[in-house]
């Protein structure tokens, strides 16, 4: 898009409603973002042996993650050079060759074609060095989550993390030994932009109202002292703050917000009290405390754009179908080498708000879509929190920070999606 349209679209404090509802901006989208920068793709604990893989998707692109004999990651597009079908059809497993369906060409799972039935009567000129499934040039790990671009020519992905890496690395360091392992995916769908999801993300005003009917639950049952009960009234008061970190990441921090340990502020679930009786009666009462502390979420929310959203133990991926429906799958993050115990209390606890609060925000997405398909009412405002922000340069990016219920992190990915969408960036595979 040129510069001029994006500016007539997306200022501070208002953004206007065809960037949600528009199928060509949706289609640029695709490859300007999606296609352009670094993208979350899977963790390698789900490919964790020689020939293990696992299949996601890059925007609209099928992909499939393998692990060669060698140990080498790729990231391989799921469709066949021949006559475009894909050629994976499982979620995950373990291969050393992908053959297709339709016609029987099969790849190494390095993308190299290796099986060609009936060869004669092909030219002279066929060159099966050539008719590989094509790659993402550019895959990179970072403390095992996986990311890929198109872009040849995309930045360091250190760099590109900036100052959202320390907040990785503290959710990837409360497991023991500072290591995550992710479990099965939890599937959901809903009739909306994929940026609605984003624009919740970083909205820390949203919880008083669309999770009320939890947090008076809460309140009922288990008194004002709990996980979430901070957002009862009045949130800004608690110390709480959002912030935009640079290159389209968002972050909100509900740690101030929590009053005595994690473990304490845990609601009741199945379970509770029998493991951790057990985990005391294994381990010192410092040890225990620091392996229960462990077990609860992380009580933040770390977005990295355009598609890796962190939320208590969880990963959500988030992937855009259309201009108006999205998939958002849950992963749960176990810790290896912490004890039985404390993964079991991750995965209970992992059934506790994500469980009712993911709904209350899909019917949100849904009835914005629907509220955004009126031509007549163009703007959304973006306003709270303009000229209330503290600024800062932190990890090379320049970091603003304000009050939970300030939409900061809104405006912060906004600013970072009209730079992608103004931008022209070398797409290519290998």
């Amino acid at each position: 898009m040129e510069q001029r349209e994006l500016d007539a679209l997306v200022y501070p404090e208002r953004v206007h409603r065809s960037i949600y509802v528009d199928p060509g901006i949706f289609t640029e989208e695709m490859t300007k973002i999606f296609g352009g920068i670094w993208v979350y793709l899977a963790h390698e604990s789900q490919i964790p042996e020689p020939h293990d893989f696992t299949t996601t998707e890059l925007g609209r692109r099928p992909l499939i993650i393998t692990r060669d004999a060698d140990g080498a990651i790729h990231a391989l597009i799921n469709r066949c050079a021949h006559r475009a079908s894909t050629v994976c059809q499982a979620d995950c497993g373990n291969a050393k060759r992908f053959t297709c369906g339709y016609h029987g060409w099969t790849y190494a799972n390095d993308g190299a074609l290796v099986g060609l039935p009936y060869p004669n009567g092909y030219p002279e000129s066929f060159d099966r060095g050539t008719r590989g499934l094509r790659g993402l040039p550019r895959v990179e790990s970072y403390r095992g989550f996986i990311f890929g671009s198109l872009n040849p020519d995309v930045g360091d992905l250190v760099e590109w993390l900036g100052a959202a890496r320390p907040y990785l690395d503290y959710f990837i360091d409360r497991a023991p030994g500072g290591r995550l392992e992710v479990r099965n995916k939890h599937r959901l769908t809903f009739a909306g932009n994929w940026k609605l999801a984003w624009d919740n993300a970083g909205d820390g005003l949203h919880a008083t109202y669309a999770h009320k009917s939890f947090a008076l639950l809460n309140e009922d049952r288990y008194g004002g002292n709990r996980s979430l009960s901070q957002f009862k009234s009045t949130p800004d008061d608690t110390g709480m703050f959002g912030e935009d970190l640079g290159n389209g990441h968002i972050f909100v921090d509900q740690r101030p917000g929590i009053s005595g340990t994690f473990w304490d502020t845990q609601r009741p679930i199945p379970g509770k009290e029998t493991a951790a009786e057990g985990i005391r009666g294994e381990h010192d009462a410092e040890a225990a405390a620091a392996l229960l502390e462990a077990a609860p979420g992380s009580m933040i929310n770390l977005s990295i754009f355009p598609n890796l959203l962190i939320k208590g133990n969880q990963l959500e991926i988030l992937t855009p179908r259309s201009v108006d429906r999205s998939d958002l799958h849950l992963w749960v993050c176990a810790a290896p080498e912490a004890p039985d115990a404390v993964n079991t209390l991750r995965m209970r606890i992992a059934e506790d708000f994500p469980t009712f609060g993911n709904p209350d925000d899909i019917e949100i997405y849904e009835r914005c879509q629907r509220g955004l398909q009126i031509e007549e009412v163009e703007w959304c405002d973006t306003s709270k929190g303009i000229g209330f922000e503290e600024v800062e340069v932190r990890d090379g990016s320049e970091v603003r920070r304000a009050a939970v219920t300030y939409e900061t992190p809104i405006r912060g990915y906004l600013r970072e999606w009209k730079r992608l969408m103004a931008s022209d960036p070398k797409i290519a595979t290998v």
